[in-house]
């Protein structure tokens, strides 16, 4: 009992003085193959108090420019969200990203976009653990013969993206038919779900920005989480800047 008591007397609340960085701005810039307005995000990243994990940046001035060098000034349509006109990404073409801030600064990522490599056919696993079913996503492509191809999938389902980053190369099976297995504990998938895939076929250092969030989502070591090193040649900011194609194919799982 005396005991007890000593240790009860000696209970403290300790507050914890988290430290804060200072914001950092967030570009995430797309253009498709698929006809419709490309678009840029621009968000700074918020403290780790903030109900808000990002903060819209408003009033930048945005360029998609296009192989041509012709530039394509974008809306900004919601707070820190910017289209362009509609328009379809070609092949191998190389395109860049500009960015200017109201506090002056400037920021230039340029991307090219493969050649498109189609889904060949989506198929659902079912692994019965004990009495539990799980439901795995399986997307099936032919990889092109003697071409280094780089790929990244997105599943949601019923309408919610799934936090798992999924990736792919074909550093092991150039030119075989590929069964890219989608392994996510996220969401569980049961019947009666829609379940929407997405297949973008991008260039390697988009590749290596998504892969180095893939590999640090899937480690199991305490190491502190690096940004990854992404396709901004001018300015400091993290994003990325991604000229890919796009197919989407969807499954009512039965």
């Amino acid at each position: 009992m005396i005991l007890s008591l000593t240790w009860a007397s000696c209970k403290k609340v300790i507050d914890l003085k988290l430290g804060s960085t200072a914001p950092q701005l967030v570009i995430e810039g797309n253009i498709t193959d698929q006809l419709g307005p490309q678009s840029v995000f621009i968000s700074r990243t918020a403290a780790l108090d903030s109900p808000n994990k990002y903060q819209p940046v408003k009033g930048a001035t945005v360029k998609f420019v296009n192989p041509k060098g012709e530039s394509t000034t974008l809306i900004e349509r919601a707070p820190g969200a910017y289209y362009s006109t509609s328009f379809t990404g070609g092949y191998n073409q190389t395109y860049q990203l500009r960015v200017h801030t109201t506090d002056g600064k400037d920021y230039l990522a340029a991307s090219t976009m493969p050649l498109k490599v189609l889904i060949d056919s989506i198929a659902l696993s079912v692994q019965t653990i004990g009495t539990d079913a799980e439901k795995t996503i399986i997307v099936f492509y032919k990889d092109p013969t003697k071409v280094a191809n780089y790929y990244r999938f997105i599943l949601s389902v019923n309408g919610t993206q799934v936090k798992r980053v999924f990736t792919r190369n074909d550093q092991f099976n150039d030119g075989h038919l590929v069964q890219a297995y989608l392994y996510q504990n996220d969401i569980k998938i049961k019947s009666g779900d829609r379940v929407d895939i997405e297949m973008q076929c991008i260039e390697q250092n988009v590749y290596n920005y998504w892969n180095t969030f893939e590999l640090q989502s899937n480690s199991f070591t305490s190491s502190t989480p690096t940004n990854p090193q992404n396709n901004f040649v001018e300015g400091n900011t993290l994003g990325y800047f991604s000229v890919h194609t796009s197919e989407h194919r969807n499954i009512i799982v039965p």
